[in-house]
């Protein structure tokens, strides 16, 4: 794939580096002349100097034939224009770093094919540290309102024997995953839980809590 990257930050070099190293084909874009120049001597990758929010720098970095683009620079009005350009230049996938959650919503409204709050997503990993085991954050979308959490069937539970549809659950939670002994099941209407299912769950966060903890038996 050939990748398109605003921002030559911590994440924007890290997401670089692992493009690299599956083949694929990274851009950078990096506002900053210095730090546009160390990457270029860092990585094997081209870097262009110059503001994502540029329409001619967005060209000179290849748009028109990219596969996808991150916008993952340090000021959402960048991320932003970005994307906004980059949905009317035809890139297939554009996603976005979001610094701010207020702002998820505005990228969504954009039609970008996903907003990542890091401020909400690394809540998610403190979460996973402080609950313990059974129940693990993984990410927050949508501004907060959604997420997607992974939990434990343990025994006692209501889901023990039951099937999906069995379980009624609430109409914006669905489950997306289930992995039994290192295997993973796709979940149907007739998929039965057993103890020590992992489940991953999504949807909306009022709804996803309460089945989380059905799961968990608590």
């Amino acid at each position: 794939m050939y990748v398109i990257i605003i921002g030559g930050g911590r994440t924007g070099a890290s997401l670089a580096v692992r493009l690299l190293k599956r083949d694929h084909e990274p851009v950078i874009v990096e506002k900053d002349e210095r730090r546009a120049h160390e990457l270029a001597a860092e990585l094997d990758a081209l870097v262009i100097h110059g503001s994502g929010s540029d329409l001619d720098v967005l060209k000179d970095a290849g748009a028109e034939k990219a596969d996808a683009m991150a916008a993952v620079a340090a000021a959402d009005e960048v991320n932003f224009m970005s994307c906004k350009l980059g949905k009317e230049l035809g890139i297939d996938r554009v996603v976005t770093r979001v610094n701010d959650p207020k702002h998820a919503s505005m990228f969504e409204d954009l039609g970008v094919d996903a907003a990542i709050s890091f401020v909400d997503a690394a809540a998610a990993l403190y979460e996973k540290a402080v609950t313990g085991p059974g129940m693990y954050g993984l990410l927050g979308f949508g501004g907060g309102g959604a997420e997607v959490v992974e939990v434990s069937v343990v025994e006692g539970s209501q889901a023990v024997d039951r099937t999906i549809r069995e379980l009624t659950l609430p109409r914006l939670c669905t489950v997306a995953m289930i992995t039994r002994r290192g295997e993973l099941i796709p979940p149907r209407g007739d998929t039965e839980f057993k103890v020590g299912d992992q489940v991953i769950l999504a949807g909306k966060s009022d709804d996803v809590m309460p089945v989380a903890k059905l799961f968990r038996g608590k």
